[in-house]
């Protein structure tokens, strides 16, 4: 629309230095705003405020006037000014007054307005004393002190511009409101104008708030509302897709083939606990559960959280072509997002396939990243710690919280956590449930019942879903046989199920251990059809083993605990390292996997590695093996008594109580426009691997750097968890480095972890194999 028919220049005021205007870049946020109010109906509703979106458009339609003052357009202009690091928002909030709403609406309007680009105590800095103007006002000669709220307020804003914006409210409105308010106006008298800085940021941050109070989630969803319309009208987005019955139409390909617990799925409106075995469709059921919510009217966004990176990718595959449609690649998908820490490299490679040209891969690919990150895709795949770190305050969080509200969140392969994080999701599901009306459903095949009655409770589930009799006694899959010995001696009786064209799995408790076998499996030249899988990977040499795992040209699998929750295969034996049951179930579950090959062997060796006790309590693991040596084959309808047998109560119930009671302290000092710095480092420290460098790549790694390919640098790095690092850094295998870049005429630099360890494209990084680096060349 051109500034002729808005009746004033439209144009004349930036919001940007790319040259994008103020109302430019409103119209943006609020075409979000549009998308926003669709996809989160909810929130209203939670909150008991019906006029919630009006709130919010208030907020959003004045968020940035404070860029019409004149030294603010200066710089971004690139012209000489007297900005002085000055805050634009204390300049918006004055004009929340000449809005005809009562003054507890205004005040959470300003305080979402004030608190969109920093948290309150950030903002406390540009806060100054009458001394400290009084002192600028003396040294300097300048008209306008530009530390002076008032003065700065009465002379220096382009006030016809503003005129202009305030004569386009209703308009606006009408256009992108859902609802029917006319507004009135207010005169502004801008002499009694507080520092919105003191007014709002100084007592918020004394006052205490309860999360159960309305007050509080008003505070909360409006802030992140504002943010969420902010970053993603800068960023362009213009829609917000929903899901809808339609959207599941595929499912219709199943009909009359569904098992009991799917069709029940599909007929059940609120959270569910579904226990039903590994390749049962659980999936399926999964997918019909969403298609009833949204049937029902319920709309919100939705989670599908599983654990581990690759099963991550592998199911985005899946939900893109099943959503999205066949040939729609999974960088492009309009539906189905994903969120974990190698994202990146995960969808640099699809554009890498299509031959794209690198500047334009490069730049489509940070668009995608960001919009994966934000609200967009109405389905995200994410590990549990992207909804944790949330309620650990890390930045963002308030954004967190919006796009949860009426969220329908379904937790796959719950069993695979430790106590720690298995309390902490128990927490954060029986807020998230009481504060912010979400629905879940958690799913899986093995759980002692004490656990299962934890999460029970946590969802407020009112129904228990289990597989029936008549399929369990159909996935009786596996005949299972405790040898004696460790797995290096079953050698010879893995190689024979291999001579006979057998596909096998082996698993190990530790990396190590996975490397070691491996070698001398593959000594003899099967290297060919035969993946190891674990993590200590680069990005490049992982995904090629995901993809020929996917395309089936794999007869030996060689792996850790990955392979419990791994990619959706199916392989004829399986040879582990002792285990707890419900993991060793979970591994038993890869083979035979829709119980087609009658019944399969699965080899439990006695033995594990030396540092087994590291990762699995002994007396568990000891129970596991007195129950299997109990049995001959595995009968799936009493797989729970089994499981309660080696689980009979919580071994760590104390440990658990003491996560639980503290996380839940932890939640409830969260508050709305403030960030919990200390808690965000906490969180990263305890729940994201150390990203190192092994030492052969560091000459492409800076090379990579020096040529501005970030992506592909960041690709070079494998993840090594906390104890591992300590480890090595004992070992003095640990190097600290800098790569250097320049950025707008100034030297930035990059610190990064070097490991003296050697790595190979088959067996990842060889912890106990030293490097040794002279005059920058690498030796071994």
């Amino acid at each position: 629309m051109n500034s002729k028919s808005i009746g004033f220049d439209a144009d004349s005021v930036l919001a940007k230095s790319d040259g994008k205007s103020l109302y430019a870049h409103i119209e943006d946020c609020l075409k979000v705003y549009q998308e926003l109010c669709k996809a989160l109906p909810a929130i209203p509703e939670i909150l008991c405020q019906d006029n919630f979106f009006d709130l919010l458009f208030c907020a959003v339609y004045l968020h940035d006037w404070g860029k019409a003052h004149v030294e603010f357009q200066k710089l971004l202009k690139g012209k000489k000014n007297r900005w002085l690091r000055n805050r634009h928002e204390i300049y918006s909030i004055p004009f929340v007054d000449m809005l005809s709403l009562n003054s507890e609406q205004k005040e959470l309007i300003s305080r979402s307005i004030l608190g969109h680009h920093k948290d309150f105590e950030s903002l406390l800095e540009y806060l100054y004393s009458e001394e400290e103007i009084e002192e600028y006002r003396q040294n300097y000669n300048s008209r306008v002190n530009p530390l002076d709220f008032k003065g700065n307020l009465n002379s220096k804003l382009d006030v016809s511009y503003l005129i202009g914006l305030k004569q386009q409210f209703q308009r606006l409105y009408d256009r992108f409101a859902a609802g029917d308010n006319n507004f009135d106006f207010l005169p502004i008298d801008f002499n009694s104008q507080e520092n919105p800085i003191k007014k709002y940021a100084v007592p918020f941050l004394k006052e205490a708030y309860q999360t159960d109070e309305k007050d509080y989630w008003r505070q909360m969803f409006l802030s992140g509302a504002i943010k969420l319309c902010d970053h993603m009208g800068s960023a362009e987005i213009r829609e917000i897709p929903r899901l809808s019955e339609k959207t599941f139409e595929f499912l219709k390909k199943f009909e009359g083939k569904w098992f009991g617990h799917q069709e029940r799925c599909g007929q059940i409106e609120g959270s569910i606990l579904l226990i039903a075995p590994t390749g049962s469709g659980k999936t399926e059921a999964a997918l019909r559960w969403i298609q009833k919510q949204l049937r029902c009217g319920h709309q919100g966004r939705v989670y599908y959280v599983l654990p581990y990176t690759a099963s991550i990718n592998a199911m985005h595959q899946r939900l893109v072509r099943d959503i999205d449609g066949m040939g729609v690649i999974p960088a492009a998908s309009k539906y189905v997002g994903i969120m974990h820490g190698k994202v990146s490299e995960y969808l640099a490679q699809y554009f890498e396939d299509a031959g794209e040209e690198p500047i334009k891969s490069k730049s489509c690919l940070k668009r995608i990243k960001e919009m994966h990150k934000r609200l967009v895709h109405p389905l995200k795949i994410l590990t549990p710690f992207q909804i944790l770190k949330y309620c650990y305050g890390v930045k963002g969080f308030e954004e967190g919280f919006t796009g949860l509200a009426g969220a329908m969140l379904i937790f796959d392969e719950i069993h695979a956590y430790d106590t720690q994080t298995f309390a902490q999701i128990v927490v954060s599901l029986k807020w998230l449930a009481r504060h912010l009306s979400i629905r879940a459903l958690i799913m899986t095949a093995t759980l002692p019942s004490f656990m299962l009655n934890e999460l029970r409770k946590a969802i407020g589930a009112s129904v228990v879903i289990r597989a029936d009799s008549q399929l369990m006694d159909k996935f009786t899959r596996h005949h299972v046989k405790v040898i004696e010995g460790t797995l290096f001696d079953l050698i010879p009786l893995i190689n024979e199920y291999l001579d006979k064209g057998k596909t096998v799995i082996v698993t190990c408790n530790t990396v190590a251990n996975a490397q070691k076998i491996f070698c001398r499996l593959t000594e003899k030249g099967k290297a060919q059809k035969s993946v190891l899988l674990h993590s200590r990977f680069i990005a490049k040499d992982r995904i090629e083993k995901e993809h020929l795992l996917n395309n089936k040209d794999v007869q030996l699998l060689i792996g850790t605990q990955v392979i419990e929750v791994s990619i959706d295969i199916d392989f004829d034996v399986i040879f582990t390292e002792p285990a707890p049951l419900d993991a060793l179930v979970q591994r038993f579950g890869r083979v035979n996997r829709k119980g087609k090959k009658g019944t399969c062997p699965v080899y439990v060796c006695t033995k594990g590695g030396e540092y087994d006790h590291c990762i699995y309590p002994e007396h568990i693991v000891e129970d596991t093996l007195r129950v299997l040596q109990g049995v001959s084959v595995i009968e799936e309808g009493k797989l729970q008594d089994m499981l309660d047998t080696v689980y009979p109560d919580w071994a760590d119930k104390k440990m658990y109580d003491e996560i639980r009671k503290g996380f839940l302290a932890s939640l409830n000092r969260l508050k709305p426009l403030m960030s919990f710095k200390e808690e965000e480092k906490e969180f990263y420290k305890k729940f994201t691997g150390v990203p190192v460098l092994p030492v052969v790549f560091r000459l492409e790694y800076e090379r990579l750097i020096g040529n501005l390919e970030f992506f592909e640098a960041e690709q070079l790095f494998v993840n090594i968890h906390q104890g591992m690092f300590h480890k090595l850094m004992g070992q003095d295998l640990l190097e600290r480095a800098a790569a250097t870049i320049e950025q707008k005429g100034r030297l930035k630099q990059l610190p990064y972890w070097i490991v003296r360890c050697k790595y190979d494209s088959h067996l990842g990084l060889l912890e106990n194999e030293k490097v040794n680096v002279k005059n920058g060349t690498v030796s071994f």
